[in-house]
């Protein structure tokens, strides 16, 4: 490139683009839209979409269809299964259901929403430590993580992409055999939390649902970049992004 070129307003920015615009395997995390926890009046364990849950479906499955899917999975619950539907009509794929990208496991099936509520703000409050029991009566965050990474590993050999440990420097490179997918994961907060931390080599913690905090109805993007001799590292391109669409529903609401 020339020192004119470079001297170009936004030269820097377009060729950045154009290196991650080129074709890199590419995992969409998506959570799922707004469900309707309470529908007569009590939790139930596996809600559907309300009405608006299923329009910022449609409109972030247009968003992503746009620029291109090769697979498509999904979560076993109602609310997943019914945000993933429009996007796999959008692109005539079929939606694979895995059923370890379930959500983290609670104990709050018949309580009220008053109840509801409380039983999360009582156990976000217990000592540090205690977090990793998962939350009361349910599964733990460590079986929780483990079933989470193992699914997501396992999907990814799926399409040749598969993890190598080094122990001596601490970090994860991935080798690829085949083209490059483009790979969206349909499923919840928790879940999709563990996965974005795992890919990205964060030590794990029990509330990682915080520390990766999505809305409903947001994507996060990783890119599976070359970096060394071979192999490649996983890179952070978009978090909690959503479609404007979606932006505008929840302005008028």
């Amino acid at each position: 490139m020339s020192t004119a070129d470079r001297l170009q307003p936004g030269s820097t920015a377009r060729r950045e683009a154009r290196v991650r615009s080129q074709r890199h395997a590419r995992v969409i995390f998506l959570r799922h839209g707004e469900p309707d926890w309470t529908p007569q009046g009590a939790s139930v364990p596996d809600p559907g979409l309300t009405p608006y849950g299923r329009a910022q479906a449609r409109a972030v499955a247009a968003r992503i269809a746009s620029e291109g899917v090769d697979a498509l999975y999904v979560s076993p619950y109602r609310r997943s299964q019914e945000t993933a539907a429009p996007l796999a009509e959008a692109t005539g794929l079929p939606a694979h259901t895995l059923s370890e990208l379930a959500e983290v496991g609670v104990a709050v099936d018949g309580l009220s929403e008053h109840d509801v509520d409380r039983y999360f703000v009582e156990a976000s409050r217990r000592p540090l430590g205690e977090h990793w029991d998962g939350w009361p009566g349910a599964e733990s965050f460590r079986a929780f993580h483990a079933r989470v990474t193992r699914a997501i590993e396992d999907l990814l050999a799926r399409h040749g992409l598969a993890p190598r440990r080094d122990p001596e420097h601490d970090f994860t490179q991935w080798d690829q055999e085949g083209d490059p997918q483009r790979i969206v994961v349909v499923a919840h907060g928790g879940t999709n939390a563990v996965a974005l931390a795992h890919l990205l080599d964060v030590r794990p913690v029990p509330w990682e649902w915080l520390r990766f905090e999505s809305e409903l109805a947001a994507f996060s993007v990783l890119q599976a970049r070359p970096i060394g001799p071979e192999g490649c590292v996983w890179s952070l391109q978009n978090f909690n992004e959503v479609d404007p669409l979606v932006e505008a529903g929840l302005r008028k609401r």
